[in-house]
């Protein structure tokens, strides 16, 4: 008896902190930092200078898991760039959450058949195994949703810059980068935009 009170306080706690810290939202903004290039502000006359049009990428998760089709647009091309003073929201691999989250569920699974208990006409379960943990399931979905907060971000910093790189062929370097993020923790899964505005020079050839 001390044992179920015990896992229903557990689970009770669990839904009261997710409801609280769900639906909330964030912002980050980043501006340059000390690697500008010196060069394009002392010779100024040999470079074309413009801003580059803002590049927007959105990300989201559900149960901790990063999409499959917003955050892996590009798929497996990469953008690299070298001395650039940004931020880096790295990428997780599905497989990680994913673990955790069968490790959730039949972990909660176990718990949700004690407290069904056994029938008293048939002496067999109340939730039959396998049941139990379909049912634990959006419970450890919750879990793994706040265990993997900042899901919804990765790779897209790698797709950005790949964007980059790719929409700007005639731009030899980039500089100035603002990055603003825009986060929300929900229930059941993450949101995240990401919008970055750069200026880009072009080497002025004689």
């Amino acid at each position: 008896m001390i044992k179920l009170l015990t896992i229903k306080k557990i689970i009770f706690f669990l839904a009261i902190s997710t409801i609280i810290f769900s639906s909330c939202t964030k912002q980050l903004q980043s501006n340059t930092g000390g690697f500008s290039d010196i060069s394009l502000s002392r010779n100024s006359d040999e470079y074309t200078v413009k801003r580059i049009n803002t590049i927007e990428m959105q990300g989201s998760s559900l149960f901790g898991i990063p999409g499959f089709g917003s955050n892996n647009k590009n798929k497996n091309k990469y953008g690299m760039l070298f001395r650039f003073n940004g931020i880096e929201m790295g990428k997780i691999p599905r497989i990680l959450p994913f673990i955790t989250l069968v490790g959730s569920s039949i972990a909660l699974g176990g718990y949700a058949q004690q407290i069904a208990g056994l029938n008293k006409n048939n002496g067999r379960e109340n939730l039959p195994t396998g049941l139990n943990y379909l049912a634990a399931l959006p419970f450890a979905g919750i879990v793994n949703n706040l265990v993997w907060s900042g899901s919804a971000t990765s790779g897209i910093t790698n797709q950005i810059h790949y964007n980059l790189i790719n929409d700007n062929p005639g731009i030899d370097f980039f500089t100035n980068p603002k990055y603003t993020v825009d986060y929300k923790l929900g229930l059941f899964g993450q949101k995240a935009k990401v919008k970055l505005n750069i200026i880009g020079a072009t080497l002025k050839i004689k």
